[in-house]
């Protein structure tokens, strides 16, 4: 007689970013040169960003203040005024940093994964100045 044991969702589970994700929203008004820590309650499938304000937002995977190859290795994305951007990435958190005084909200689908079994975001591309072929 065989046992049936069904896998949990996992990290390496792909079903678990097939389906829709739980949703998730929040935002805040961050001071110019200041930095948002996003923390996710589980791991992300995706999410939205939309800059609310006037000036650019950095989108970070690592913090900026801690990590200042984050910004001098470009490993950021930039958001102008009032523009949105979608990533499908898990991830259990996220730092915004505001260039001038502006806002964001946010949207993000949640897996079944806890936070907890995300590993660290780190290595070229991320948190990294230079690549091992010395090319930022």
């Amino acid at each position: 007689m065989s046992l049936y044991s069904p896998r949990a969702s996992g990290l390496g589970n792909s079903a678990a970013y097939q389906v829709a994700g739980r949703p998730y929203l929040t935002g805040s008004t961050i001071p110019s040169d200041q930095v948002a820590k996003v923390t996710f309650p589980t791991v992300t499938r995706s999410f939205t960003v939309v800059n609310t304000g006037s000036a650019d937002l950095r989108i970070y995977f690592v913090d900026p203040t801690t990590t200042p190859a984050a910004d001098t290795g470009l490993h950021r994305f930039t958001l102008s005024n009032n523009s949105s951007f979608t990533m499908d990435v898990k991830c259990k958190e996220m730092y915004i940093k505001a260039v001038g005084e502006s806002g964001f909200e946010m949207y993000a689908e949640l897996t079944g994964i806890p936070a907890t079994e995300m590993y660290e975001l780190t290595g070229s591309g991320i948190s990294v100045s230079t690549y091992t072929d010395g090319l930022n």
